[in-house]
């Protein structure tokens, strides 16, 4: 009789300690496929949001719903594809600069974060747009006044 109290207790203790560190939302994370937009109006960019656990993890059976709004250049950049389940598409309209996009929550209507966006020249190399990215390179090195 101790042994299956034993056994039923620590499989509940499990359960709610699956449930808390699994299942429960303790934020919402951006990612950026590509991390940099090129001055070419055929260049996009995916913006995806999703709730993260304690572990890290994308939440399972969890949809986020927001709304994207371009806060800062929108003579830079325009939205393609919004979709209610946390993914938009960004395009460049050509032009090189930052851009700000805000990400608001369909249910609240508080803002979830703040994306900068970096267009970058055209013609610039894979390793000079990633440090163009990480900050560590002057881009007004390679472009003199």
């Amino acid at each position: 009789m101790n042994k299956r109290l034993v056994i039923i207790l620590s499989v509940v203790f499990l359960a709610l300690l699956t449930d808390r560190f699994i299942f429960t939302t303790s934020g919402a994370k951006v990612k950026l496929e590509p991390e940099v937009l090129r001055a070419s109006v055929n260049s996009e960019l995916k913006i995806q949001v999703y709730a993260s656990n304690l572990l890290g993890f994308k939440v399972p059976f969890r949809e986020v719903n927001v709304r994207f709004v371009i806060e800062e250049g929108a003579n830079l950049i325009e939205i393609l594809n919004e979709s209610a389940n946390g993914t938009a598409v960004i395009r460049s309209k050509g032009l090189e600069g930052e851009a700000v996009v805000g990400i608001y929550s369909l249910n609240s209507g508080l803002q979830v974060s703040r994306v900068l966006i970096k267009i970058l020249p055209f013609g610039m190399s894979r390793i000079q747009a990633q440090d163009a990215v990480s900050d560590k390179l002057d881009l007004a090195a390679f472009f003199p006044p």
